[in-house]
């Protein structure tokens, strides 16, 4: 046996024993008693046996997004889930419009029968009715969503960003409602490609792209008009949804996420984790009544003009001047043609959309930059409702809500026009 002693600055740091020719096995030992790891052995830990979905939040990064993603606890409360629960129904709506779409056909002959088949189905009836409830519980969490972000200044500093994504994501929701409403083919979605013509109409180009309301009543020229909004309804407009969903998260979590200033900051944060379960549980509540209303039955609506069995084939008019309107969330639209109508005696009446468009959407994105209360958010109700620092900023959201009221409200009183 031969014996060779290794020595360091501090002194004897370890011993090397080879023993034979045949066997030159290296055993060290450190002065703590520790016997290192080796190559082999670090990659097999690396690598330590756990659950599949362990593995599979490891692999697609899930820790580092959600369980590792630490927030303040208290933005654990409701009026931050609903944000949440919002997310969770879009993507639900969206599946269920995958499913819907299995059976669905974008012909102006047909699809206000297969709607009205579909209603009558059993399991396809709860399938649609979810789909088309949602849709106003979805309008419903927006709202509530920008409200509280409004009040709890989200989109002061380097936030701006993320206030002007959000309302990308609130256009991008009103376009699907609107492309929705046309796809169920009575008489309200038929209102949607009419209106349609009168905009491009009242800019001389309806006839350049065979837009006319007489192209609207003849079924196969129809049909070819209706393809492109089950196109935007279940392909185009969905993909950006769940882009800027995924940019809007983005940016919380690099920009942080706002504190509630209506409740004194304790500095304790928590898994971004928990905040996910609870979108779930407030999520199965509020989606489950949802999902109980859709067992009720509800009708098909009056059938569109252009078929021949619908009591106003061969109509000159309209469906406003008809009677038929179109539904809250966007019944205001037509509200905002009547106004324009009645107030200023403007024609086209189609103008009320178009102005009512321009000026909620240009409120909405002014409202970060008419903000002077500074980088930082507010910390108390008293900063939050400076009208010195944030005047303006409430004249842009007010604006906002003043055309929606208007013209929802004069769709009510006076809806035939």
């Amino acid at each position: 046996m031969q014996q060779a002693l290794l020595a360091t600055d501090d002194g004897i740091n370890c011993t090397t024993l080879i023993k034979g020719a045949d066997n030159d096995k290296t055993s060290t030992m450190r002065s703590g008693g520790e016997r290192p790891v080796s190559d082999n052995e670090s990659a097999d830990s690396s690598e330590a046996p756990g659950t599949l979905l362990d593995r599979v939040k490891d692999q697609f990064g899930v820790r580092g997004m959600i369980k590792e993603y630490m927030i303040p606890v208290e933005t654990n409360i409701v009026s931050y889930i609903l944000g949440g629960v919002l997310a969770i129904s879009l993507v639900v709506e969206i599946a269920t419009g995958m499913l819907l779409a299995m059976r669905y056909v974008p012909d102006a002959g047909r699809a206000y029968a297969i709607t009205n088949t579909l209603l009558h189905e059993g399991g396809w009836s709860v399938v649609l009715n979810f789909h088309y409830w949602n849709a106003y519980l979805i309008f419903a969490l927006i709202m509530i969503h920008m409200m509280r972000t409004f009040f709890s200044g989200g989109y002061r500093g380097s936030k701006k960003g993320l206030w002007l994504v959000g309302v990308g994501l609130a256009g991008v929701t009103f376009l699907i409602s609107i492309t929705g409403e046309t796809l169920h083919w009575d008489e309200r979605g038929f209102a949607v490609p009419w209106h349609m013509s009168e905009i491009l109409e009242a800019v001389g180009l309806d006839k350049v792209f065979n837009y006319t309301h007489a192209d609207l009543k003849v079924i196969p020229k129809a049909t070819d008009l209706l393809v492109p909004y089950y196109a935007l309804h279940v392909a185009v407009l969905p993909i950006v949804l769940l882009g800027l969903i995924a940019v809007h998260y983005y940016l919380i979590k690099v920009k942080g996420i706002s504190l509630p200033f209506w409740h004194k900051p304790s500095g304790r944060t928590s898994s971004f984790g928990s905040h996910v379960k609870a979108w779930f549980g407030y999520g199965a509540i509020i989606l489950g009544v949802v999902l109980v209303i859709s067992f009720f039955t509800r009708d098909a609506g009056p059938q569109p003009q252009l078929l021949p069995t619908s009591e106003f084939f061969g109509s000159e008019h309209g469906p406003g001047t008809l009677g038929i309107t179109p539904t809250f969330p966007i019944g205001w639209t037509h509200g905002m043609n009547r106004f324009v109508a009645i107030a200023f005696g403007m024609e086209p009446d189609i103008w009320g959309t178009v102005i009512g468009l321009a000026l909620m959407a240009g409120a909405l994105i002014a409202v970060p930059y008419l903000d002077r209360g500074g980088p930082t958010e507010p910390r108390s109700w008293a900063e939050a409702l400076s009208w010195r620092r944030r005047g303006w900023a409430f004249i842009a959201i007010a604006l906002f809500w003043v055309v929606m009221i208007i013209g929802t409200l004069t769709n009510i009183i006076t809806p035939i026009g």
